[in-house]
């Protein structure tokens, strides 16, 4: 009887974190972990961010005990308030004219669960985003490049007109801001001979 190799799960139903992982990992499966994403009181935006994360790891990693499931989850934080991911263009303008000037704060935590091996490793990138002083119209022309409003505050760094508002970004991971913190992913699956 041979042994079977253990797959990559990406349990995730986001289409960024995916069309991410596949540029480093071409062969990995997702699966979405459908999780109650609600904010316990008092807790951080940081310990949201991890605490989902694991939760989706170990949600796969016990039907898929024998491969490598990587969870993740991103949450934003404006003056010490967590911010999700607004549902249509209204709400996006609404959320991201109130980030003239100032920062937001993007915590993206990962978490790696092997589950047959006791194998769970955790990291968390947190990065600053600086906006430049903007208006209505700037603001617009990104809203309106965008044809869906599905990602955390409405942000998506990749976008050349989203760029335009901002000043700088500081983080140790650039690619965190999509969704996975690809440095230390990566070397974390290097270190488990995975990639």
């Amino acid at each position: 009887m041979t042994q079977s190799t253990p797959k990559i799960i990406l349990g995730s139903s986001s289409i960024y974190r995916a069309k991410l992982l596949s540029k480093y990992v071409p062969n990995f499966e997702s699966i979405a972990p459908e999780i109650d994403e609600s904010q316990y009181p008092k807790e951080s935006p940081q310990d949201l961010s991890m605490r989902l994360a694991k939760i989706k790891a170990r949600k796969i990693a016990d039907i898929r005990p024998k491969d490598i499931v990587i969870g993740s989850d991103q949450v934003a934080s404006f003056k010490d308030i967590c911010i999700g991911k607004p549902p249509d263009y209204e709400s996006a303008y609404q959320t991201i004219i109130k980030f003239s000037g100032k920062n937001i704060y993007f915590y993206t935590s990962v978490a790696i669960v092997i589950k047959e091996e006791k194998i769970e490793l955790t990291h968390l990138d947190k990065t600053i985003i600086k906006f430049k002083p903007f208006g209505k119209k700037e603001l617009e022309i990104y809203l309106n490049s965008q044809d869906i409003f599905d990602s955390t505050a409405a942000v998506k760094y990749e976008s050349e007109q989203f760029q335009q508002l901002v000043d700088q970004m500081i983080t140790e991971d650039e690619q965190a801001i999509i969704g996975l913190p690809m440095v230390w992913l990566t070397g974390q699956l290097k270190n488990l001979g995975l990639y």
